[in-house]
């Protein structure tokens, strides 16, 4: 891994405890102001695509470093498209049982860029999975927020407890957590905000937020 590489996290993250053993970790305050030298820059903030893509573009200005920017609650491709200073994107933002992430190359030759994102998976202790030809979010959270969601409605509606919802899944369909407790892992505010970026940009019913999913979202703001 490069030794001058700069990490925006805050302290909030899934994985902030171990990025701060390994890298400088700055927050997006920190990152904008700092005007530090780096040589890549790992973007791990938990923005939206609008707030992501303005935040990509003031920190190009403070370095000519190229960035590898997590995209997680963010329009994939378009900001692909459109912050030419990203060479590369993953999803760190879930919690992940399997100690996974995925991620995406500007271009899919770019062997310095690639091995980045394999460095960083190792100094991490985690297995980086490529997904190709990135479009509006990556499969990971997308499909876990809506597995998360129509538990929520299953909740508001009042067909199920928590309990027995968790316990229906674990053991009739083998998850490893039951949806009630993998959302609070991973951070109903972080379930919640993909959705209604997905929402907005698709107007697609599939991510329609729950109303009991937003109302418990709403506790962590």
């Amino acid at each position: 891994m490069n030794p001058n590489t700069m990490v925006v996290a805050h302290p909030d993250h899934p994985l902030y405890m171990e990025l701060i053993k390994h890298f400088k970790v700055r927050t997006i305050d920190e990152a904008l102001n700092t005007y530090e030298t780096c040589e890549l820059v790992i973007d791990l903030s938990p923005l939206r695509t609008q707030k992501k893509f303005l935040f990509i573009k003031e920190l190009a200005k403070t370095t000519k470093a190229p960035i590898i920017s997590d995209l997680t609650l963010s329009w994939g491709e378009w900001i692909l498209k459109y912050a030419p200073h990203v060479g590369a994107t993953l999803s760190t933002l879930f919690y992940n049982p399997t100690n996974a992430f995925e991620y995406s190359l500007r271009d899919s030759g770019d062997a310095e860029m690639k091995k980045n994102i394999e460095d960083f998976a190792a100094v991490m202790n985690l297995k980086a999975i490529e997904h190709k030809n990135l479009g509006l979010s990556f499969h990971y959270p997308r499909t876990i927020a809506m597995i998360i969601n129509e538990a929520y409605f299953a909740l508001g509606e009042k067909l199920a407890t928590p309990e027995s919802i968790d316990l229906a899944m674990k053991n009739g369909v083998n998850y490893p957590l039951g949806p009630i407790e993998w959302g609070e892992k991973i951070g109903l505010h972080n379930v919640a905000q993909l959705l209604e970026e997905l929402n907005t940009i698709t107007r697609d019913e599939r991510y329609r937020l729950s109303p009991e999913l937003k109302l418990q979202a709403f506790k962590h703001f």
